[in-house]
């Protein structure tokens, strides 16, 4: 069996043709970029995802043509909350809303005396990240957009449709709408009333890891792919990140270090959350569970010092990794509050900013890298501590994602933790995700532990312990203080 994975990310779109080993053939990433209008507004181009898509596919294609290859499947998991107005012919009206966006925080906190319900039944409180709430904006604010939309589809509903003719979108994404009833996994009539919003502007809900439609003439005559073709819908990204390090198990867990730092946990029930400090979500494994906590900011905070601060150093990350390994845990004393984005779970504060606290002459850059990078590591920290509310400590930490790049990410995060932290060599940890859900749904595995350890077989894995406990430990309590000061009301 031939997959052809898409995974559709913040910055980039990758496709990846795997065969029946998950062994990768070929690879094609196509990079873009959402508009950073100003502070709070973001958005970009469906053309973006799909001359990317078609480009993707077409090489893919001919990748497999050339090895006298058969495709047999496609697997579609993406980034998971932004919003794209559509019109009766599914053609764009606007430019998407992206889920970093904050223009919803007004409407937001208008619907705040509702998160009772919405905690309830969505399993988050209402924020300006979801789905939903970028929806209703544009109800209230783009009264004209809105009655002329057919559809206001998630990014991974439209590029179904583009390549299927198919309307439909998997629990995953509903459930990060605030609309979708996670334990019915239907749109709940109380929320849509909350929120003002029609169910017939809506998608169809679907089970993760089954077919949402079938490649067709149009998009076969595009791209070379056999018309037919089924396409799977994998699930979001985080949750497809998730499946691909091994969180299959109740209380298995990971974390995704991307444009955002997500972490994941597995849960087999529903779980009953009394407050708004953990997310609950539908797993990509059908009738299960995640709990979920977000950290807006992670390799974007990264990346946006390693462009002010170094500018005239290498592409990649090696001068800023020099300087963070000479500089000593706890960064001599820095304290960096990674809130470029403002700030996600446990306390959703949007007006958050960033800020970099116990400067003197003496510090130097290295050591403000290093107090960005560990105040991501104690931001995962404060999460981790909310997910043990509801979930046994997991005996190791997987980790993936962008910023695993620099070496100090994992002992940093092990010391802070306390948890050995375990990395698989292949980093496409989403996609692989992906190509387990496809090997489940047409039978190639008979379950999600024999897909993963078929996904996984020829990786090679490290394992990093905690050391440097009592520094960390140290900055943790500063850290918390500095918040406390700082944001006294959260």
């Amino acid at each position: 069996m031939n997959v052809i994975v898409i995974d559709v990310g913040t910055s980039s779109m990758r496709g990846i043709l795997y065969d029946a080993h998950a062994a990768e053939l070929k690879k094609i990433q196509i990079s873009y970029s959402p508009f950073y209008i100003d502070q709070i507004c973001v958005e970009q181009n469906a053309s973006d995802w799909t001359s990317a898509l078609i480009r993707i596919c077409s090489g893919l294609a001919q990748a497999a043509k050339e090895e006298n290859r058969k495709i047999d499947v496609l697997s579609l998991t993406s980034q998971r909350s932004s919003v794209l107005p559509l019109s009766k012919d599914m053609e764009p009206l606007s430019p998407a809303i992206m889920w970093q966006d904050k223009r919803t925080m007004s409407l937001c906190h208008d619907l705040k005396k509702s998160d009772p319900v919405i905690i309830q039944k969505a399993g988050s409180r209402i924020n300006p990240v979801y789905s939903g709430s970028k929806m209703a904006w544009i109800r209230r604010n783009q009264p004209e957009l809105f009655e002329h939309a057919a559809k206001l589809a998630v990014i991974p509903d439209y590029l179904v449709w583009f390549m299927t003719g198919t309307l439909v979108t998997d629990h995953t994404y509903g459930s990060r709408s605030l609309l979708m009833n996670l334990g019915t996994r239907e749109w709940d009539e109380e929320l849509l009333r909350l929120f003002e919003l029609p169910r017939s502007m809506l998608c169809d809900l679907i089970s993760p890891g089954t077919v949402a439609g079938h490649i067709s003439g149009p998009f076969s005559r595009l791209t070379g792919l056999l018309e037919g073709t089924p396409l799977i819908s994998a699930g979001g990204d985080q949750q497809c990140s998730a499946l691909g390090q091994g969180v299959i198990h109740h209380g298995d867990a990971q974390i995704t270090t991307g444009t955002g730092a997500y972490i994941i946990s597995g849960c087999d029930e529903l779980p009953v959350v009394k407050g708004s400090e953990v997310i609950v979500g539908a797993s990509a494994i059908p009738g299960k569970y995640v709990l979920e906590s977000s950290i807006l900011a992670c390799c974007s905070a990264f990346n946006w010092f390693h462009n002010a601060f170094y500018p005239d150093s290498d592409r990649g990350f090696d001068s800023i990794n020099r300087e963070i390994l000479n500089s000593p845990p706890a960064a001599g004393g820095i304290i960096a509050l990674p809130y470029f984005q403002g700030q996600g779970t446990p306390d959703w504060n949007s007006m958050a900013t960033a800020s970099l606290l116990g400067l003197t002459l003496s510090s130097s850059r290295g050591d403000m890298a290093r107090a960005i990078l560990e105040g991501i590591c104690y931001e995962i920290k404060v999460n981790m501590e909310c997910m043990a509310r509801y979930l046994p400590a997991p005996s190791s930490i997987v980790l993936s994602g962008g910023l695993t790049k620099c070496p100090s990410l994992a002992p940093s995060l092990a010391g802070i933790l306390g948890t050995p932290v375990t990395q698989y060599s292949n980093p496409e940890s989403t996609a692989l995700g992906a190509w387990m859900s496809a090997a489940v749904a047409t039978g190639l595995h008979p379950g999600w532990e024999e897909a993963f350890q078929a996904a996984r077989d020829s990786d090679a894995v490290t394992q990093t312990l905690p050391e440097n406990r009592d520094n960390y430990k140290k900055g943790y309590s500063l850290y918390q203080e500095s918040y406390s000061r700082l944001y006294p009301y959260t």
